[in-house]
């Protein structure tokens, strides 16, 4: 077996800061010149021709990590949360007034903040809500973001119930001294026996989350 050979021009290339890949348009195409009325237009052309991905963002967490740099809420006060999913249907509403029948969505994700922060009943009642101005295909990724501290087998049951077929489980890492200089308390029996219950429940497409470059990491 050979030593990996790198490309230095290939990591010159790319050792650049710059928004996140899941970001699009990036914050930097953002301009006044697309107004409201090309929004309306963009809509209703929406799902006509090709298939759409739709994502969902649930912001809400119970406790920041402190390597965090995603769009969250921490708070405990649970009625903030159901009123943005109140908002959600509202934008959801005012969005379908606008579409041209129900686009077919072949990827559809949840991602956040902490998705099953939310109850089994409230995610229930999102998902019927997606699904009365969306099509959902029956072969689409139904891909959610899990974090075992906040995640119940009755959020599993209800995951699998409504047809998602992909999990990525937030680790990052479970070094006690990364994870105390992360703010982030996670052990590994109880992430091990949710991703069995997940296997259980029929979930083939599992991936973990983890980073890079914490502090107090080393190469081992």
């Amino acid at each position: 077996m050979t030593d990996l050979q790198i490309d230095a021009d290939l990591l010159q290339r790319y050792d650049r800061p710059g928004p996140r890949y899941t970001s699009y348009p990036t914050a930097v195409e953002f301009n006044e010149e697309f107004t409201a009325s090309h929004y309306s237009s963009r809509l209703e052309k929406l799902g006509i021709e090709q298939c759409i991905s739709l994502y969902i963002h649930l912001p809400f967490c119970e406790h920041r990590c402190s390597f965090c740099g995603c769009n969250v809420v921490v708070t405990p006060q649970r009625e903030v949360a159901a009123r943005y999913l109140q908002y959600l249907e509202r934008e959801m509403a005012l969005v379908g007034e606008r579409l041209q029948g129900k686009p077919s969505v072949i990827q559809y994700h949840w991602g956040g903040g902490t998705p099953t922060y939310f109850t089994p009943g409230q995610l229930r009642v999102l998902h019927e809500t997606v699904q009365r101005y969306f099509t959902i295909l029956p072969d689409a990724e139904r891909a959610v973001e899990i974090d075992p501290r906040a995640t119940s087998n009755e959020h599993i049951d209800l995951l699998a119930e409504l047809g998602f077929n992909r999990l990525s489980l937030g680790v990052q890492d479970f070094t006690p001294a990364v994870q105390e200089a992360i703010d982030r308390n996670q052990d590994e029996a109880s992430t091990r026996a949710l991703y069995e219950y997940c296997r259980e429940k029929g979930f083939a497409s599992i991936n973990f989350d983890l980073i890079y470059g914490l502090p107090e990491q080393t190469p081992e």
